[in-house]
């Protein structure tokens, strides 16, 4: 109570005097010495206690490693083995369609109608949809129409030419028959010929014969009459001649127009049968754009979601497609591996297929494998990868795989023999890379770096570091240290 009254006072007298008055200053109370004192206590205390924990704490953890080399640690252990393993490349793979149609309508019109479900397989031939074909038939029927009239003008023609080559066979008949009369006259003129000679030789020995007295005159003048009798033959036969040879050549000109009648009527025909094509094409033609109207699925696969229902008229052509198939059975898997394996790959390819299996199970277990064959390595390493592409057909016959879904990809090249392996777990990773942790006689163990080169069903395939009958630790590794003991509980067989 005695120290709070000088305070109350002057806190009385400060509201009793006025304003201006003024008194003498109080002096402060000597609490600063104090305080110093207080402080340079704790701190004394705070570094004593540091200096006794840090002089503590190598001592407990050198009790604490002392107690753990001094502990028995129990682990697991497996036998280091050799077997046949495979040299195999894993990745990770796309499936992909072995082929994808866009079925687009190549014919305008409307759609009639539609003979599949959205997600059907369907088969190669198969119907699908089917459009409004009363055009594409009034034009078959046009086309026919003007075939069938090409057919019978070509007819025509045919018998119109027949009837003219009718024609030039009798003008050549006639005129064998010409050449015949012709011929039996020139043999007339020439036996008359020789008989008007005979009857000439006659008439001029009987005139010298009569000049001397030798016959008679009517003698002489018979055998003049006579020989005047052979020249008027020769004439006459002269003139038979003439005129048989102008109808032989009246019968050639015949022959010779009847041949260009004949000639005009193959042209005729020619000139029918090209329309006659130009026709059938066009008939051709309309059939095919009436096969438009049936649409059928140009591939066995899978169909997406139908894009277009009956009522929708589509133009032929058209950028939009109908539906969607894409080919499941056969199937591709892609995938890539680095390019420093594509001399090995390219060195077991000369053997024969390589097996590439894919697995769609996470945990990776060999009886979700499915089987197929390497059938492509791109022609090119894909330079921002550092990959090449390779692709693996599989016949799919269970339909698991599905384009589009990744898989674990895994190419065998070869089968190595004696290959040491290990239980996948056996193997650590440290700071200067992969260790197991080896037993020794003693029941000590010692940390062996390794290599591993492939991991095959759990099993991890070392090529140094380790032999045969080498036991090594599988499960207990985070609590040995190099100098541990251990007790086995247990023994995996690799």
């Amino acid at each position: 109570m005695d120290s709070k009254l000088p305070h109350t006072e002057s806190s009385v007298q400060d509201q009793l005097l006025p304003k201006d008055s003024k008194l003498p200053p109080k002096p402060l109370p000597k609490k600063r010495p104090r305080l110093i004192v207080l402080g340079v206590i704790l701190l004394t205390g705070l570094s004593l206690g540091g200096i006794y924990l840090s002089t503590n704490k190598p001592q407990k953890e050198a009790q604490n490693a002392k107690g753990k080399k001094n502990q028995v640690i129990p682990v697991t252990v497996a036998t280091v083995t050799s077997r046949t393993v495979p040299i195999q490349l894993q990745a990770i793979g796309n499936v992909q369609a072995s082929s994808t149609v866009q079925v687009t309508p190549q014919a305008s019109g409307r759609i009639t109608g539609v003979y599949f479900k959205k997600g059907q397989e369907v088969k190669k031939g198969q119907l699908l949809f089917t459009l409004d074909d009363r055009t594409q038939l009034a034009a078959i029927e046009q086309a026919q129409a003007n075939l069938n009239k090409d057919i019978a003008q070509i007819e025509q023609a045919r018998a119109t030419l027949a009837k003219d080559l009718g024609q030039i066979e009798q003008a050549k008949a006639t005129l064998e028959k010409d050449l015949e009369t012709v011929k039996q006259l020139q043999a007339n003129l020439a036996k008359d010929q020789a008989q008007a000679q005979f009857a000439n030789n006659q008439d001029s020995r009987y005139s010298e014969l009569y000049k001397q007295g030798a016959v008679s005159e009517d003698q002489a003048q018979q055998y003049a009459a006579n020989s005047k009798i052979s020249a008027a033959t020769i004439q006459a036969g002269k003139n038979a001649i003439a005129n048989a040879q102008a109808v032989v050549r009246g019968d050639r000109v015949a022959i010779t127009n009847a041949q260009a009648v004949v000639r005009g009527d193959q042209a005729a025909i020619r000139n029918a049968q090209a329309v006659l094509m130009a026709d059938q094409a066009a008939l051709n033609n309309a059939k095919v754009q009436l096969s438009y109207t049936r649409i059928y699925a140009p591939i066995s696969g899978r169909a997406g979601n139908i894009l277009v229902y009956p009522g929708n008229v589509v133009q032929a052509n058209s950028s939009t497609p109908l539906v969607t198939i894409v080919q499941i059975r056969p199937i591709q898997v892609s995938f890539s591996v680095p390019e420093v394996n594509l001399p090995e790959i390219q060195k077991h390819l000369e053997n024969g297929k390589l097996r590439v299996d894919v697995n769609l199970n996470k945990t990776g277990k060999s009886e979700s494998n499915i089987s197929g064959v390497l059938s492509f390595v791109n022609n090119s390493v894909d330079n921002s990868t550092g990959t090449i592409q390779l692709i693996g057909d599989f016949d799919n016959r269970q339909g698991k795989l599905w384009p589009g879904q990744y898989v674990k990809a895994t190419l065998t090249l070869a089968q190595e023999k004696n290959a040491l392996v290990v239980p996948s777990q056996a193997v650590q990773n440290g700071p200067k890379g992969q260790f197991v942790f080896v037993v020794k006689p003693d029941l000590s163990i010692q940390n062996v770096p390794v290599e591993v080169i492939s991991t095959v069903g759990g099993l991890n395939v070392v090529r140094q570091g380790l032999q045969v009958g080498d036991r090594v630790v599988t499960d207990g590794q985070a609590n040995l240290t190099p100098k541990s003991k251990i007790k086995i509980k247990g023994e995996v067989k690799p």
